[in-house]
């Protein structure tokens, strides 16, 4: 038995790209797992492979404003009796290996069961922990943590190779493998899409910090109307809610719930560009920069051309530039942003061809479990 330890469930559609990865590696043959999830409101309402053992109680309200950061000094004080609770679960369900998802407090505790237990722990890191943990009360502890565990771990993966090799800089060099999110199947030709529209597609967790892009997009396609009065220009937001205020003369902006992968395919079917921000904010850099989200690889195996709004140093915005695979716009201005919007549309066939191919090369499910499980069947 493999214990898969992570701060939210793997079967909900909301808890973004981290999850639909472990869903993804997940589906196919594997040793029998258990899925613990660690986060403070974690319940019991998500099946049957799912165990909640929250890492501490969750305050309602309270883990939404300020004082979030100091509640994390409640992680230390509930401490062991979450590592109590782990500790009896992992020797009742005779678990042989960990594979830990790090991202919240629960790594100190969990390096220390599997410590204790002499288990086999592999990571997996998806944002650099100084980024999410940052104004969490005892952050130095759970960085300490992260040294130790880094270099100890049977095996490491990581989101992005930029991420890999800052941990290498940071921590001490070490072996890790890229994984991501995967693609089981790839169309063999960009789709056709109709003249005269515009039709801006995004899907996933929408951050707060891409209110300031998406502002300034919906600024631009009003100057492409302005342009091209005959032609279909909306935007289509599967996010659930977006964090932005409408104004009177914008585009029409649909925003959905999320849905599972056939309605997400559904939708881009009728989409003409789909949508990739990443902040432009300093404050976070550290995500741009590392993180590699997992719904550019379904845009990059869907078709259709991909529009990158973000920093150029950015993983995504390195790796879509490389491979010539998205029109690029690295601007706020919302003049700029409508003359790349028209070059994406332009461009559309040249675009798409490249992001099929960085798709077969790097990002088939098949060759992302094999990387993820290779290691852990030698452990075990």
């Amino acid at each position: 038995m493999i214990a898969f330890i992570q701060a939210c469930s793997i079967n909900s559609l909301a808890h973004g790209g981290s999850a639909r990865i472990l869903r993804a590696l997940l589906d196919t043959e594997h040793p029998p797992v258990i899925c613990i999830n660690t986060h403070f409101s974690a319940t019991a309402s998500y099946g049957e492979n799912e165990v909640p053992i929250p890492s501490r109680p969750d305050f309602g309200r309270l883990e939404h404003t300020r004082l979030s950061g100091s509640l994390g000094l409640l992680d230390s004080i509930y401490n062991r009796r979450f590592a109590a609770r782990l500790r009896r679960t992992l020797r009742g369900r005779e678990v042989k290996a960990i594979h830990l998802l790090v991202s919240t407090y629960s790594l100190v505790p969990v390096h220390g069961v599997a410590s204790d237990l002499g288990l086999p722990y592999f990571l997996t890191l998806h944002d650099d922990m100084e980024y999410v943990s940052r104004g969490h009360a005892l952050m130095k502890q759970m960085m300490s943590t992260l040294s130790v565990a880094w270099r100890e771990a049977k095996g490491v993966y990581v989101i992005s190779d930029a991420l890999g090799q800052e941990y290498c800089r940071r921590f001490g060099a070490r072996d890790y493998s890229v994984v991501t999110d995967g693609l089981k199947t790839i169309p063999a030709a960009p789709q056709a899409r109709p003249e005269k529209s515009l039709r801006l597609y995004f899907m996933g967790l929408f951050h707060n910090t891409y209110a300031q892009n998406l502002r300034a997009v919906l600024d631009a396609l009003k100057i492409v109307r302005s342009n091209k009065l005959d032609w279909d220009i909306s935007v289509t937001c599967r996010c659930g809610e977006i964090p932005l205020t409408l104004r009177e003369g914008d585009v029409p902006v649909e925003v959905l719930p999320f849905a599972p992968q056939e309605t997400l395919e559904k939708d881009m079917r009728g989409a003409d560009l789909l949508y990739q921000p990443m902040p432009f904010q300093k404050e976070a850099r550290a995500f741009s920069r590392f993180s590699l989200s997992t719904k550019m690889i379904t845009y990059l195996g869907s078709g259709l051309p991909i529009f990158y709004h973000g920093p150029r140093d950015a993983a995504a915005g390195q790796l879509l530039i490389r491979h010539q695979a998205a029109v690029v716009c690295d601007s706020l201005d919302p003049r700029a942003i409508a003359d790349r919007l028209m070059a994406a549309i332009e461009q559309r066939e040249s675009i798409v061809n490249h992001a099929l191919s960085l798709a077969r090369s790097q990002f088939m499910l098949a060759d992302q479990q094999r990387r993820f499980w290779e290691p852990i069947l030698t452990a075990l």
